[in-house]
């Protein structure tokens, strides 16, 4: 084998820049402290990597859920014991109002303090953490207490058997309930409502209307100005397709383009088939027709008489169903005669939740009742009959949502308010009252209430402190986790700084060693001895 000049220098060339492309490979490895910089570089350890880095980024936002729900709970256990000093301030000042000594005038002053009191619990009932309300359940964009001291937000019959409070993901699939439910804390007095028993917490969906559809198959070889005819007739109104435009030739073949404008262009002498319908080809080449209305009586019918379309089928649109919520209880004339009081019910409709009063002093039948809501309602939700109530004497109270033809299921709950009051502001309300008329057995009665609802804080202030020691252990667990997420991430992509030096270090002298060789490998010129 004949070996030249110009092979040794191509070889000297390919290995020194194969010895700097290694070089240039290692510094960038020692300039990033990445071993890995591409997928390419290697692809079993890319795959641990993004692993790594989610675990770390879940890692991360568990802390921050924690430290939120830390903030929370910080904040329930001070509005807790402010809520158990006034208590027992509360409770020191009965004890010496029950004292057989003082005057009706030192019991008014007592009485003065009390009401300032009282009015401090409701504000600590109002607190908040990062602007939400921390004892209004899941409605934390709603203080829990009016003015009054009656409940702002719904106390329904759901809500006070589920008590359903705020929580927090802290770690995989573990979600810490840091919320105090109103209930539990400050009591309910129950407005025994005329719905309670008549009405049950239930819901129900309508379901979805379809589309009338057409599909056929078409031969885009085929003629169609040769006689054919092609009507398509959508929610009774025909639409004549021009058939001569369908032309099919060498100079001017049919496309798939041409036949679906030719389709949308057809016409009834006002309206276009393109109006009601969309027209096109489907995955499988199937021409589709489909009625952009929903409901039946958006059919779709045709007069289609062509070789070339062929395999016809129909899919008739259908309407949507209504759904009904059937009340738990007969009721009759008697009833809504014998009840005087103002009654309330909840009536949500996908998202809007509404609540109706019904003043029963003005109500004589069960036709008059249902009147009455019907009316509300249809205020409520328009328009009128989108929620129909059925009721007469001897039935029951039912709720039907009529099924709309928008291709969209819709949702209709019911439900009635259980309470007004919390049992603690109604008992304090209870003893202001019975210091105002120097009634000794209403203050004993009120000294007994007070020390039932200081225990119940104190339950409530036990509970949030082992929620507390809870989530601080489960926050030195995702901070272990995330050490020990990033220390495996740092085991798979980091570098190994004095090994990368020494292979840098390796790799300069190899490619130097390779540029002294190419010295000698490149042959002088007639220019190297010219004097």
């Amino acid at each position: 084998m004949r070996i030249t000049n110009t092979m040794l220098i191509k070889d000297m060339l390919w290995n020194s820049n194969n010895n700097l492309v290694s070089m240039a490979k290692k510094q960038s490895e020692l300039s990033s402290g990445k071993r890995i910089q591409r997928p390419s570089d290697d692809p079993v350890g890319i795959t641990q990597v993004l692993k790594y880095k989610t675990d770390i980024r879940e890692a991360q936002q568990y802390k921050k859920n924690i430290n939120d729900s830390l903030g929370w709970l910080e904040v329930s256990e001070s509005s807790l014991h402010n809520i158990k000093d006034i208590l027992q301030r509360m409770r020191e000042l009965t004890v010496e109002a029950a004292n057989g000594t003082n005057t009706a005038d030192d019991r008014k002053k007592i009485k003065v303090e009390i009401e300032e009191l009282k009015k401090e619990i409701i504000v600590s009932g109002n607190a908040t953490s990062a602007g939400r309300y921390i004892f209004s359940g899941l409605e934390t964009n709603q203080k829990l207490f009016n003015a009054d001291g009656t409940f702002n937000i719904d106390m329904t019959s759901e809500r006070n058997a589920l008590k359903p409070v705020i929580g927090y993901e802290v770690a995989v699939g573990e979600v810490m309930p840091v919320g105090v439910h109103p209930v539990d804390l400050f009591g309910i007095i129950n407005a025994n409502n005329f719905f309670d028993g008549k009405i049950t917490s239930s819901s129900g969906d309508t379901t979805k209307a379809t589309q009338s559809k057409l599909t056929a198959s078409v031969d885009m070889s085929h003629d169609y100005t040769t006689g054919d005819t092609i009507e398509i007739s959508v929610g009774g109104v025909a639409y004549d397709v021009d058939e001569a435009l369908l032309i099919n030739t060498s100079l001017n073949p049919m496309t798939k383009e041409l036949f679906i404008s030719t389709l949308k262009a057809a016409d009834n002498g006002s309206a276009k088939l393109g109006d009601v319908a969309d027209v096109y080809f489907d995955s499988n080449d199937k021409l589709v027709v489909s009625a952009k209305a929903y409901g039946a009586s958006t059919a779709i019918t045709h007069t289609i008489s062509s070789a070339g379309i062929t395999g016809i089928a129909i899919t008739p649109g259908t309407d949507g169903a209504s759904t009904t919520l059937t009340g738990s209880a007969v009721v009759n004339d008697a009833d809504v005669l014998a009840e005087t009081g103002i009654h309330e019910f909840v009536v949500q409709v996908d998202d809007t939740r509404k609540t109706f009063s019904v003043d029963f002093s003005t109500l004589s039948t069960v036709a008059d009742l249902r009147t009455e809501m019907q009316t509300q309602i249809d205020g409520a939700f328009p328009p009128a009959g989108t929620v129909t109530v059925g009721a007469v004497s001897g039935g029951t109270i039912d709720f039907t949502m009529s099924a709309t033809n928008d291709g969209q299921d819709h949702t209709i709950a019911v439900d009635f308010i259980v309470a007004q009051k919390s049992e603690m502001l109604t008992d304090l309300d209870n003893l202001i009252a019975g210091l105002g008329a120097d009634d000794n057995n209403a203050i004993q009665t009120a000294l007994d209430k007070l020390d039932l609802h200081l225990d119940r804080v104190l339950t409530v202030a036990g509970e949030i402190g082992g929620k507390t020691n809870r989530v601080d252990f489960i926050k030195s667990r995702v901070e272990e986790n995330e050490i020990t997420f990033t220390s495996l991430l740092s085991k798979v992509q980091d570098v190994d700084m004095a090994e990368a030096i020494m292979y840098f270090k390796n790799l300069e002298n190899i490619y130097r060693a390779s540029l002294s060789v190419g010295s000698k490998v490149i042959q002088p010129s007639l220019v190297d001895f010219i004097s």
